[in-house]
């Protein structure tokens, strides 16, 4: 079972891709942002036990989620399903006009290495990108993390996530690219 307060074991995770919007109330949502651009919206959000995006360019609806046993999902609409075990990246084409790509790993690490690294990416929040830091289970134990580092430009989006599980000194890396293809005049 879980480690509880937001941090499934990493062997629960589950990353999702869903060929449609999904609704936040499916979510315990920790931290929100939402990105316009000309011809594309995305709402990313930290969830209990990882992230949420949903990317939307035109009539195109992309849902992707990292998340463990406690955020149940239905099943219509289901691109691409994967375990979060080892490296893995998918390229998907969802719909006319949109490229979407991810890769994802986990790294697990000394604890001394661990304490390191969490104490970086605490520091690194204050750059202004979306951060939460969850309740830890052991006082004396780093505070499970998750930090996206979010990329908007007119011709996409990228997105990079780091989410830390203390109890197994593990770190879970993303990297999704949602890359709408302008139709060009003939």
């Amino acid at each position: 079972m879980g480690v509880g307060f937001g941090r499934s074991r990493v062997a629960d995770l589950a990353f999702q891709v869903f060929g449609r919007a999904i609704h936040p109330d499916w979510f315990t949502v920790r931290a929100h942002r939402r990105i316009s651009q000309n011809i594309w919206e995305a709402d990313i959000r930290i969830i209990e036990g990882g992230h949420s995006v949903i990317f939307r360019s035109g009539d195109v609806r992309v849902a992707e989620v990292l998340a463990g046993p406690e955020t149940s999902l239905p099943e219509p609409g289901l691109l691409f399903h994967s375990p979060v075990r080892h490296e893995r990246s998918a390229s998907l084409h969802p719909g006319a006009g949109l490229v979407y790509q991810t890769c994802f790993e986990v790294e697990r690490v000394d604890p001394e290495v661990f304490t390191h690294l969490c104490d970086e990416i605490t520091l690194d929040a204050r750059r202004g990108r979306l951060f939460h830091s969850f309740r830890p289970v052991d006082r004396m134990a780093p505070a499970p993390l998750t930090h996206l580092h979010i990329e908007a430009r007119v011709k996409g989006l990228s997105i990079q996530s780091i989410h830390t599980f203390p109890a197994e000194c593990a770190i879970v890396r993303t990297q999704s690219l949602f890359e709408p293809r302008i139709a060009r005049p003939t």
